[in-house]
């Protein structure tokens, strides 16, 4: 089903010009140099900050990029002085006051996720562990290198995903661009932090360096409460 949107801009005589003015216009939002209709949508949806905090409404990472993607915004507030400052990341489109509503274009720019592997080599033992992004692997009495592989891939980490490359081998990925943190490249690490009852180790080695997204989403509200309204059509 096509989405229309629709905007009139009405001024009476002498408030803008000396005429009065109408200017009205429609267009279905459709899919990138094509006819079809843009057919997705992320549903309404509010959002009420409690603080003047950056807020992320959409990760770009999560759509396709360089589409023809459009995001509703409005400011709920009837309060004048209250505002939303807009950006795509860090570029400030602008603000949006009280009552105001807006129509973007949004391309979804991907940024490179940070990506690492894990060598596992030498004498693992039961209850070695090892940890990393606030889970602990602990080995359990199949005291072999590939064991400690294994359980590291079938843990589940709140900001990785990790694979299995080879029986020694694991390799996180970051799921979001913008988390830049990453382990330092080389045999010890602050973050990933292996011990061992013999001479196990866990030698680390950054394989994607990160790149933080072009423009994922962001509102900054101008005082800690108030609610925005939004929706984004994508394909």
């Amino acid at each position: 089903m096509a989405i229309t949107a629709s905007v009139s801009l009405i001024s009476a005589a002498g408030d803008l010009v000396t005429n009065a003015l109408t200017l009205s216009d429609s267009t279905t939002l459709t899919k990138a140099a094509s006819s079809t209709a843009l057919a997705n949508t992320s549903g309404l949806a509010r959002k009420t900050t409690a603080s003047t905090d950056q807020y992320t409404l959409f990760k770009a990472d999560e759509y396709t990029a360089d589409k023809a993607h459009k995001l509703y915004l409005k400011n709920t507030s009837a309060t004048a002085t209250e505002f939303f400052t807009v950006s795509y990341d860090d570029e400030i489109i602008g603000r949006l006051y009280a009552g105001d509503w807006a129509l973007l274009p949004w391309s979804a720019t991907d940024g490179v996720k940070a990506a690492f592997s894990v060598t596992f080599a030498n004498t693992w033992a039961e209850n070695d562990t090892a940890v990393f992004d606030g889970v602990t692997i602990t080995l359990g009495s199949t005291e072999t290198t590939a064991a400690m592989v294994d359980l590291v891939v079938a843990a589940k980490y709140p900001n990785f995903t990790v694979v299995e490359t080879s029986a020694s081998v694991a390799t996180f990925t970051a799921k979001d661009s913008n988390d830049l943190s990453l382990i330092e490249e080389g045999a010890a690490s602050d973050d990933y932090v292996v011990t061992t009852g013999g001479n196990g180790t866990g030698t680390v080695a950054r394989t994607v360096a990160p790149v933080a997204s072009a423009n994922d989403i962001k509102i900054t509200p101008g005082q800690a409460a108030n609610t925005v309204e939004y929706m984004l059509f994508y394909e």
